[in-house]
């Protein structure tokens, strides 16, 4: 049975699956259809939601539309006068929140770019011009790198605080470099690459805007950020950070929306999508060899609890997508290590064959297949999961 909600910040906090046990649903798309058009303390609820800042980041208004992938945008559309409307996509571009999903971003510059940024143009060429890259770890700085022979060592926080810390700043820090390249795209100054690949192709046509560069999922692996005591820490490393510390396999209320944040800015997963409890996506170094690869996670698409993704290769997951589940042990791994007969057997942990784990939209990776999946067996054949394949790297 459903109520009446007076209050309309909590018309707007129910997650989509609570929505009918609180509010008739069409009720409350009229009764919001008809306040953020008028009354501004309603639009500025309105407008956070659009943020996706709390208490908004799971508002049923970010399930899908009738004719878009988000409804809280096709709302926007059809009830905002066009200054409203330009003053509501601008404040999602330009917004500094982590916890907005880049698909999202994406599809709002691409409709600001339609209407024209109008007063908000100067705000987007200072975003352009301000942006500063994020370095890129050296060859002299990975020969400088402590070993065990096996892996090379970094420098982790020792507490859980200090760690969050250090995810909490990558997450910032990429999402002004998504900032940049939306702004730079709005304005017509920014690159953007055409699908030069099956891999990309698929990247591209799941995204579904133009705002969106098959580039923006080749994940720089070397790429660094601040750590503690004034050590750089990369993506990579930052990634089995995120792994292995057991604060982030069983997150609470108060970490679980950091990580959430983490993997929408840093890995730009989709809207809607889910990683899930002891589920990771990491990258190892072979040698000093850390080659950018593609890691796209659709919207709506799933990573299991306890399936994690080796991402030396690459995944694309596409919408609706689902690997995994239930604590299972799943391993996606994404190279393979080869060696020559005359070799001795430890040099296969430097040679590898790589190549992109592929979920179509859809697809269904099974719970029940534990262990590893040896992505490299499948180049060329069928899996034995439909929708699940391999691609040749670079192909």
């Amino acid at each position: 049975m459903t109520q009446t909600i007076q209050d309309f910040s909590t018309l707007l906090r129910p997650a989509a699956d609570m929505l009918g046990e609180v509010v008739d649903r069409e009720s409350a798309l009229t009764r919001i259809s008809g306040q953020i058009k008028t009354d501004d303390t309603s639009f500025a609820s309105f407008s956070q939601a659009c943020r996706f800042e709390p208490p908004f980041t799971a508002s049923w208004i970010h399930g899908r539309g009738t004719d878009s992938p988000y409804l809280s945008l096709e709302i926007a559309a059809a009830s905002l006068d066009d200054d409203r409307y330009r003053a509501l996509l601008a404040d999602v571009v330009l917004s500094t929140s982590t916890s907005i999903p880049f698909d999202y971003r994406a599809l709002a510059a691409e409709r600001l770019a339609e209407i024209g940024a109008g007063e908000f143009t100067d705000s987007l060429k200072q975003v352009v011009e301000s942006f500063e890259p994020l370095p890129a770890r050296t060859l002299e700085a990975k020969i400088a790198v402590p070993t065990d022979g096996i892996d090379h060592l970094f420098d982790i926080p020792d507490t859980v605080t200090g760690r969050l810390n250090i995810v909490i700043a990558a997450s910032r820090a990429k999402t002004l470099e998504s900032r940049w390249l939306l702004a730079g795209r709005i304005l017509g100054n920014g690159a953007r690459t055409a699908p030069a690949s099956e891999a990309e192709r698929l990247i591209v046509s799941d995204a579904g805007t133009t705002m969106v560069s098959p580039s923006d999922y080749l994940v720089p692996w070397d790429q660094e950020f601040p750590g503690e005591n004034g050590t750089d820490l990369t993506l990579a490393e930052l990634m089995r950070i995120v792994m292995m510390c057991p604060e982030f396999k069983l997150p609470d209320a108060t970490v679980r929306p950091i990580l959430v944040d983490f993997y929408r800015s840093v890995l730009r997963t989709g809207g809607r999508s889910i990683i899930g409890l002891a589920a990771a996506v990491f990258h190892v170094e072979h040698g000093t060899l850390a080659t950018p690869s593609y890691y796209y996670q659709g919207r709506d698409a799933i990573l299991g609890k306890g399936l994690v993704i080796d991402c030396v290769g690459g995944a694309i997951l596409q919408e609706g997508s689902f690997l995994g589940g239930g604590y299972m042990p799943i391993l996606i791994h994404t190279h393979k290590h080869i060696r020559k007969s005359d070799q001795a057997a430890a040099t296969e942990r430097k040679q590898i064959l790589p190549c992109v784990f592929v979920a179509e939209a859809g697809a269904r990776f099974p719970m029940g297949a534990v262990g590893l999946f040896e992505t490299v067996d499948y180049l060329g054949k069928e899996t034995p999961y439909q929708g699940i394949r391999a691609l040749p790297h670079g192909e």
